[in-house]
């Protein structure tokens, strides 16, 4: 039951979801973290209804087979970029009884602290809802306009290039007094940035630099993060270091096996194994 296990970017797809469902029967996991992009990638308000009877339907059908067949696991899980956060009802429905919501909160587990962050600096897409700038400092604005989701419905939203707040080192913040402990494990929807786990295509950096600056100034073992499908394929790695501290991206992409990680919260630089790819720490 030292085993937790993470992945990300499932983006709905059940094949994936149901490939989890075995091997947290198989397995027993002591816990499973969901990174963010819970649903199918949807635009427009008809997207926002998909996701809608995706979050209240399948989600909680799998979660409450995660349950049955587990139920000593606890799953944490978090939105990301690509989710409607107009259905965050959806998960607070279950909060505290299927899963632990973990968006800018902190959940202790056996001795951690488990804080999860949604926010991703600003992208090229469409969908705004979980998008900031990043610590307030001049920054690529790769698309400033797009749609915000309130009440069941759609919003036009331009970030203010002049203002730059709110950013994401304002929401990373709070989780300081955690951090101080060595046993914060932070699971962020964006990776930090400039790591083998941040590389799109182009091989650009696009990740965090306000949780790489955080992870920097505090003791902080393990980054749990996503967003980027195709940094490991990439970059060649799906983790990395900074300083001492473990960086880790699945990376769900190329492939239609389920990418995750095993990991041992007591020595996650120890421990570290992929479920497809090779090469743990």
């Amino acid at each position: 039951m030292h085993d937790w296990f993470f992945t990300s970017d499932l983006h709905g797809q059940g094949a994936l979801y149901e490939q989890l469902v075995g091997l947290v029967a198989v397995r027993q996991p002591r816990a499973v973290i969901l990174g963010g992009d819970l649903a199918p990638h949807a635009s427009g308000t008809e997207g926002v209804a998909h996701q809608r009877v995706f979050l209240q339907g399948t989600l909680v059908e799998f979660a409450r087979r995660v349950r049955e067949s587990s139920p000593a696991t606890t799953l944490m899980l978090m939105m990301g970029n690509d989710d409607w956060a107009t259905n965050m009802d959806c998960l607070l429905a279950h909060d505290g009884e299927l899963w632990q919501l973990l968006h800018e909160r902190v959940f202790a587990l056996d001795g951690f602290s488990i804080a999860g962050l949604s926010w991703v600096p600003i992208t090229p897409f469409a969908i705004k809802d979980w998008e900031r700038w990043d610590d307030g400092v001049d920054e690529p604005a790769r698309r400033l306009d797009g749609w915000t989701s309130r009440d069941g419905l759609l919003h036009p939203h331009r970030f203010d290039a002049e203002r730059r707040a709110p950013t994401i080192a304002d929401a990373l913040a709070p989780f300081e007094p955690s951090a101080t402990s060595g046993r914060l494990i932070l699971v962020t929807h964006s990776p930090p940035h400039g790591t083998a786990c941040d590389r799109i295509a182009t091989r650009e950096h696009v990740g965090s630099r306000a949780v790489r600056s955080f992870v920097s100034r505090h003791p902080v073992p393990l980054v749990l993060s996503g967003h980027i499908h195709e940094s490991p394929r990439v970059s060649g790695a799906w983790w990395d270091r900074i300083d001492r501290t473990v960086v880790v991206n699945p990376g769900q992409f190329g492939t239609s096996r389920l990418c995750g990680v095993w990991f041992d919260p007591n020595e996650p630089a120890n421990s570290l194994r992929h479920t497809v790819h090779e090469g743990g720490v």
